[in-house]
C-alpha cells in the first residue's frame, strides 16, 4: 500500500493543459460536470439514445433490469451482432471502404476492403459451421492480429456464436486453463508468426495445452503465414482447405440482447475466471465510446494493445469496425528493426488515431525518435493499462505530439504539442473505457498524470471504506450503477465486487474536486505487468510443476519499465536452480509473467497463500 500511496503523489499534478487542436472544443470543468451529471441521472435514457444507432430486429421493452451482479440490459429486444459490426456498412454503400490493413514484422503487406472482410468471414463462418458450430456455441481464438483471426471472430458473431480471444504471450497451461474454461465447440489458431526475427510456434502451444486436458476438439488452423505445422489427423484442419468450396454462410443470426458473444479470462488473486459480455449491451457501449475518444469513419486505428485484452478487441478492432473506420494490424516486436517501427508505421499509414500502453511509451520515450517521422495525421494519443506519469505523459505531448505542420497556435520547433494525448482507465470487467477525456463528446482540460475524468454514461465514484465519496485523498475507484456491457456470465470474484451497490474495482485512486482521477493500481495482489492484469495464481502454479518445488507465492514488485513485474518466492528444502523455475513460468504462463526475480527458501511459513502474498 505505501508504493500505491507514493505513486499517487508522484501522479498528481495541478498542471491543466488544452491542446491546440482541441481548442475550440474544450469546456470548462464546470460544464463537464453539468453533461456527466446529467448523464448519470438517468442512465436509462441515456443509454437508450445510443442504443438506437444500432440496428435492432426487435426493439427492446425495457432498457435495464435486475439487481447487481446480475444486470440485463436492453431487455426484450434482438439484433445480428455480425450486421451491426459490419454487414450494415454494405447498406451504407461503403464496401470498398479499407477496414483492415495488416503488416507483418518483415513487411508482408495486405489490405481488405469491408467486402473483402465479409466474404473472408463468410468462407469462415461455413467452415466454421461444417465444423459443428452453432448459435450458443464458443470458438477460442489463439492467434496475433491478422486478417484471418479478426474474420474469424466475425465469422462466430455471424453464426451466433462467442468468441474468446487467447493473448499468444500466455503458454500451454494458461491456454489450456482457457480451454477449460470456455468449453469451446472450436479453437482457432494460427500457424505460427515472426516477432523479434524468431518464429512463435502458436500452433504447437495449442497442441501442448490439448495433449495436457487430454481433450479432441476440432482445430482450425489459421495457415497465413506459412509455417510448417504437425496436423493431427481427424481433429485439424488447415482454413484454406476447409473453405474450399464453401460459399454458403448461412444467414446472419439475431440473438437476444443479453446473448453472450465476447468473452476473456480475467485474473483474479486465486485465479482466472471467465467473464463473458452481451451481444446488445456490449455492442452499444463499445460504437459510443469508440466514437466519443474520437474515431470516426475513415480514420485509421493503429492500437498496439493485441485481441487478448480488452482494449485490443474492443477498441482495435470492435470498436473501429462499427464506426467505419480502419484497422491497422502488426503482429511484430515493437523494435524490430528499430524500437522508431511504429512511428513508422503511423506515417506509412496515415494513422489518425493511436492507442497504446503506458509501459509502450516509457519504453519508446527511452529508445525512438518520433520526430524523425511526420505524425502530422495523428490527431489523438489514446493511452491506457495502467498509471501515465507525467513526465512520461510530457514527452508524448511534446515529442509524439507536436507534428511537423503548425496547428493554430503550436510551434513544431519548440515541441510545444500539438494533439491530446489521453489516458484513459479500461478493465475487463467494464468492457471498454470509462474514464478519459472524449475528444468527440464533452473534452476538459487534460491533467498529466491522470486517468482523465469519468465519461459519460458511467458513474465512476471515488469512495472510502464505508461507500462515502471522498475528492483530494486516496480511497476505493468503483461504480455506482451498473453499465449497459454488464457481464452476463462470470465468475465468483466479479459477483464479490459487488456491495452497498456500488461495483469496487480493486483499484485505489484520488478523486480532485474537478473530477480528474488518479488511479495507482491494484489494491490486492494481483499483478498488474506492462498494462496486463495476470493472476499470482497462475504463475505459482506454474512455478510448482517444477521438480522439488513444494510452495510457490508470486508477489508484485516496482518496475521502472513494465510499472510492476512478478518476484517469486518458492519452497524447495532440497534446493532448485531458479533458471529452471523461471523458464517453467515462462513457458506454462508464458514470457509476459517472466519474473523479475526468484528466489529459494528452505521453507515458507504455514499460512494460506493469499495471507502470505500480503
Amino acid at each position: 500500500m505505501r508504493e500505491l500511496l507514493a505513486r499517487l503523489e508522484r501522479l498528481a499534478s495541478r498542471r491543466r493543459v488544452v491542446p491546440p487542436l482541441a481548442r475550440y472544443k474544450v469546456v470548462t470543468p464546470a460544464e463537464y460536470a453539468r453533461v456527466h451529471a446529467s448523464s448519470v441521472r438517468d442512465l436509462e435514457r441515456f443509454w437508450e439514445a445510443q442504443a438506437r444507432r444500432l440496428a435492432w430486429d426487435r426493439p427492446w421493452r425495457r432498457a435495464v433490469e435486475g439487481r447487481p451482479p446480475r444486470v440485463r440490459w436492453f431487455v426484450g429486444g434482438r439484433l445480428r451482432p455480425y450486421y451491426n459490426v459490419v454487414g450494415r456498412r454494405r447498406d451504407e454503400g461503403l464496401w470498398d471502404r479499407v477496414a483492415v490493413i495488416w503488416e507483418t514484422e518483415d513487411y508482408v503487406v495486405r489490405v481488405l476492403r469491408y467486402g473483402d472482410l465479409d466474404r473472408l468471414a463468410a468462407r469462415l463462418a461455413c467452415a466454421m459451421r461444417e465444423l459443428g458450430v452453432r448459435r450458443g456455441d464458443w470458438v477460442l481464438v489463439y492467434s496475433p492480429p491478422t486478417p484471418m483471426s479478426v474474420a474469424a471472430m466475425l465469422a462466430a458473431l455471424r453464426l451466433g456464436a462467442g468468441f474468446e480471444p487467447v493473448f499468444t504471450g500466455f503458454g500451454y497451461r494458461a491456454l489450456a486453463r482457457r480451454v477449460t474454461g470456455a468449453r469451446p465447440r472450436l479453437v482457432v489458431a494460427s500457424d505460427g508468426f515472426v516477432r523479434r526475427g524468431r518464429v512463435v510456434a502458436t500452433k504447437a502451444v495449442v497442441d501442448r495445452a490439448l495433449r495436457a486436458l487430454g481433450l479432441d476438439v476440432p482445430v482450425l488452423v489459421l495457415d497465413e503465414h506459412g509455417v510448417d505445422v504437425e496436423l493431427v489427423r481427424g481433429r485439424d484442419h488447415l482454413a484454406s482447405e476447409a473453405v474450399e468450396g464453401c460459399d454458403d454462410p448461412g444467414p446472419e443470426e439475431s440473438v437476444d440482447s443479453d446473448h453472450p458473444i465476447f468473452a476473456l479470462h480475467v485474473g483474479y488473486e486465486g485465479g482466472v475466471g471467465r467473464v463473458a459480455h452481451p451481444a446488445g449491451g456490449y455492442l452499444v457501449q463499445v460504437s459510443a465510446v469508440t466514437r466519443w475518444v474520437g474515431v470516426r469513419p475513415r480514420d485509421t486505428v493503429f492500437c498496439t494493445v493485441w485481441p487478448g485484452w480488452i482494449t485490443g478487441v474492443s477498441h482495435g478492432i470492435i470498436g473501429p469496425l462499427m464506426v467505419g473506420a480502419a484497422t491497422l494490424l502488426y503482429e511484430g516486436g515493437p523494435d524490430q528493426p528499430s524500437w522508431d517501427r511504429w512511428w513508422e508505421l503511423v506515417e506509412r499509414y496515415a494513422v489518425t488515431v493511436m492507442i497504446t500502453t503506458s509501459s509502450a511509451l516509457r519504453l519508446l520515450a527511452a529508445r525512438s525518435r518520433p520526430e524523425a517521422y511526420n505524425l502530422d495525421t495523428l490527431k489523438v494519443l489514446l493511452v491506457t493499462g495502467e498509471p501515465l506519469e507525467p513526465e512520461v505523459w510530457e514527452w508524448a505531448y511534446r515529442r509524439a505530439g507536436t507534428g511537423r505542420t503548425p496547428l493554430i497556435d503550436s510551434r513544431p520547433g519548440e515541441a510545444s504539442g500539438r494533439i491530446p494525448v489521453v489516458n484513459l482507465y479500461i478493465q475487463s470487467e467494464l468492457a471498454t473505457f470509462v474514464t478519459g477525456e472524449t475528444l468527440n463528446l464533452v473534452f476538459t482540460w487534460l491533467a498529466p498524470g491522470s486517468a482523465g475524468t469519468p465519461i459519460p454514461g458511467f458513474h465512476v465514484d471515488v469512495v472510502d471504506e464505508e461507500g462515502r465519496s471522498v475528492r483530494g485523498r486516496p480511497g476505493r475507484l468503483v461504480l455506482r450503477a451498473p453499465w449497459p456491457s454488464t457481464p452476463v456470465e462470470y465468475p465468483p470474484e466479479f459477483a464479490a465486487a459487488w456491495g452497498r451497490g456500488l461495483y469496487d474495482t480493486r483499484d485505489l485512486a484520488l478523486m480532485e474536486g474537478d473530477g480528474h482521477v488518479y488511479v495507482a493500481g491494484r489494491r490486492d495482489c494481483v499483478l498488474k505487468v506492462s498494462g496486463f492484469r495476470l493472476s499470482p495464481a497462475e504463475l505459482e502454479e506454474a512455478a510448482e510443476a517444477v521438480e522439488g518445488v513444494r510452495r510457490a507465492i508470486a508477489v508484485p514488485a516496482p518496475d521502472p519499465e513494465r510499472l510492476e513485474a512478478p518476484l517469486l518466492v518458492v519452497e524447495a528444502p532440497s534446493g532448485v536452480d531458479p533458471a529452471e523455475v523461471r523458464r517453467a513460468v515462462r513457458e506454462g504462463a508464458g514470457p509476459i509473467a517472466d519474473p523479475r526475480c526468484v528466489a529459494v527458501v528452505d521453507g515458507l511459513p504455514d499460512l494460506p497463500k493469499g495471507e502470505l502474498r500480503r
